[in-house]
């Protein structure tokens, strides 16, 4: 008869300090299919060691030992683990069942490791559990349920497999008398159905109700004598073909399952405190990087709307000496002249104005204003995106008679109207009053409309509030009038350029016209606002790398502290691991699982750091008025980022649940 398990010579030796200790010797044993062997001896004669070897969780000192036709001093790791669930169902004494798993699961254990669909294993499961009488128990957990309850769960798991072998190692040895025989009969049972069972037993009475009987003492075989059972003539149960053939592995899905359940909600408070370094971090990172990006695009919307793509040539307005010199050396200052002749050698200008500036005092009847006043002309409401609010802008009569009419802010309209509450008198249009400037009256003809600008934002741009200016055609500034002989005619040119990329290509042309007409002198400004914000925006670039260095930290502690909890999880969970490599889980399979869990602790830290990051700039940025901008790119890093925290800081825990020996690891409370 073919033997299922052949054994020549097989040794098991180990140090016990200086002791070496041989717990089995030179031992010899075939075991057939069909057999159910006892094996008994006292105390330290080597029963549990020669199990642990037939049940390939341990590994022999010497000798040979093959299982199904395998030699397995020649078998990999992970190949002697698939034989372990493929042809080997143990059943212990102490269960060895997980307590965070219900009856059904404890039981389609072995299978997970197969690869088997949840739903076919979980259907088998419910199959054996009915059988053995575990039907109204289904979905209780094991701390649940009594102790025949708990050992028909292992029976029930170890038989899910459709193993060839199945060994039991006391199984009636924490049971009461009638709940003993339960069990027993169970297993002659199954040996009748062809099962090949061996059996490790203290009761002397079960001792002879095997086909064989084998008794160890100091680690050799002593005995080897039949036993009151024959042995089965058919074995039905090994002629149909495998429900659930060998092969496969634990799936993405299972793993992710495992990390959620014994990795989050097993300890749910520690689990979210170790998220916590992830959150903080990832939310840090997100929110500040919004906020950085939200204040830029909110100051390039603000230079958007005073004037796109903006082009200002300020006069340097010398004095004294240096006004004399740069008159004397060619120079006539900025003029009306340049802006044409700027018109006519650079084709990407679409709009010009001239504007000048004069200090006068401005009052109307109900008080003093104190506004900026300037001398406008061109396109000034175009370049500088303005509108009317009220009434008119200058026409070309105004600037050709030199008309005493002005257009003031929304700022000086409103102050106006404050005025005439403040004297109780009724409310009306600012348009058709008068104003004096200098003595002058002058007739408003017109109110621009509200502009909404955080001049703090624009503190580098030279842009001011247009809110508080009060204008007047140039012609008539310059005509009515007292000024300075030497000083330029127009203090800006400001020109709007038909693209904000031709804005640097524009300013080369400029400079090369100007250097012409003002023989050389450097007495203007160029100022592009969209480059000062680009230039006060960079600046600010070091500060975004200091704040998203310091958030890293806060992932790199957050890891640190997955790290720390998955290690201590590893030494809790000891036990836990035993059990799973005695089902045929592979040391890949472990690691696998203990790298998904830190990986599900990482990236569910991550996600949450998302939400809560987008919660914050959504609320901030409303009180802040600020637009919300997020970055996918650094989303999309974030991401990765806490995804990494858990494989990296996760290896080394993994590692070591792999490296964990199944027999110590079993034995482990």
């Amino acid at each position: 008869m073919d033997s299922i398990i052949h054994i020549s010579g097989l040794k098991r030796h180990y140090w016990m300090g200086d002791t070496l200790v041989a717990a089995l010797d030179n031992i010899s044993l075939d075991v057939h299919k069909g057999d159910f062997v006892m094996i008994v001896g006292s105390s330290g004669s080597g029963k549990s060691t020669l199990m642990h070897l037939l049940g390939l969780l341990d590994v022999p000192t010497g000798g040979v030992l093959e299982v199904g036709g395998d030699r397995v001093a020649e078998c990999s790791e992970a190949r002697v683990s698939r034989m372990r669930n493929e042809h080997i169902g143990f059943v212990f004494q102490s269960f060895n069942l997980l307590n965070d798993l219900d009856v059904v699961e404890n039981i389609a254990l072995p299978l997970v490791y197969r690869g088997v669909p949840r739903r076919l294993r979980r259907e088998r499961a419910t199959e054996l559990a009915i059988k053995l009488g575990l039907g109204k128990r289904l979905h209780h957990h094991p701390k649940e349920l009594s102790g025949g309850q708990l050992q028909r769960i292992a029976i029930a798991r170890a038989l899910i497999g459709e193993p060839d072998i199945l060994l039991a190692d006391e199984p009636t040895g924490n049971l009461d008398s009638a709940t003993s025989r339960e069990i027993m009969q169970i297993f002659y049972d199954l040996n009748s159905q062809g099962h090949t069972i061996i059996m490790v037993t203290h009761d002397p009475k079960l001792a002879d109700q095997g086909t064989r009987k084998v008794t160890l003492l100091d680690g050799k075989i002593i005995e080897d004598v039949p036993g009151k059972r024959q042995p089965p003539a058919e074995h039905p149960a090994h002629q149909e073909e495998r429900r659930f053939p060998g092969g496969g592995s634990v799936s993405i899905a299972d793993l992710v399952r495992i990390g959620i359940k014994e990795g989050l909600l097993a300890h749910q408070l520690r689990t979210f405190l170790t998220m916590l370094g992830i959150i903080i971090g990832i939310s840090s990172v997100i929110a500040m990087s919004s906020f950085s990006l939200g204040s830029k695009q909110k100051q390039a919307d603000q230079i958007r709307a005073l004037g796109a793509n903006l082009v200002k040539i300020v006069d340097k307005q010398f004095e004294n000496e240096r006004l004399v010199e740069a008159r004397s050396r060619g120079s006539s200052g900025l003029g009306r002249k340049d802006l044409e002749l700027l018109r006519q050698g650079i084709p990407d200008i679409e709009r010009a104005a001239c504007v000048r500036q004069i200090k006068l005092n401005v009052m109307h009847e109900l008080g003093p204003l104190n506004p900026r006043v300037l001398g406008v002309e061109g396109d000034y409401l175009e370049v500088n995106n303005l509108a009317m609010a009220e009434g008119r802008f200058f026409d070309r009569g105004d600037w050709a008679t030199s008309e005493c009419s002005v257009v003031i802010g929304s700022t000086l309209a409103k102050i106006l109207a404050e005025m005439r509450s403040e004297n109780k008198l009724e409310p009306r249009s600012p348009v058709g009053e008068h104003l004096l400037l200098g003595g002058t009256p002058y007739t408003i003809v017109g109110v621009l409309q509200e502009k909404t600008i955080d001049m703090d934002e624009l503190e580098a741009t030279s842009a001011s509030d247009p809110n508080r200016d009060l204008l007047l055609p140039l012609e008539t500034l310059i005509t009515r009038t007292a000024y300075l002989d030497l000083r330029s005619e127009v203090d800006e040119i400001q020109l709007q350029i038909r693209d904000e990329n031709a804005l640097a290509q524009a300013g080369r042309a400029i400079r090369s016209i100007l250097g012409v007409t003002h023989a050389g002198q450097n007495d203007y400004d160029m100022v592009i606002p969209m480059d000062l914000l680009k230039q006060k925006q960079q600046s600010q670039h070091l500060l975004d790398i200091l704040t998203i260095c310091i958030s890293s930290i806060s992932i790199v502690v957050g890891g640190i502290g997955i790290m720390n909890i998955m290690l201590a999880s590893v030494t809790e969970r000891i036990r836990e691991i035993g059990i799973r490599r005695a089902i045929g889980a592979t040391k890949m399979d472990i690691m696998r699982q203990f790298l998904t869990e830190s990986m599900t602790i990482s990236i569910t830290g991550g996600a949450f750091g998302v939400i809560l990051a987008g919660i914050v700039v959504v609320f901030t940025c409303q009180f802040l008025n600020l637009p919300v901008v997020f970055s996918l790119q650094l989303l999309c890093a974030a991401v990765i980022a806490s995804t990494l925290t858990g494989l990296v800081f996760g290896i080394y825990p993994a590692y070591q649940a792999a490296n964990k020996n199944p027999v110590e690891s079993l034995r482990a409370e």
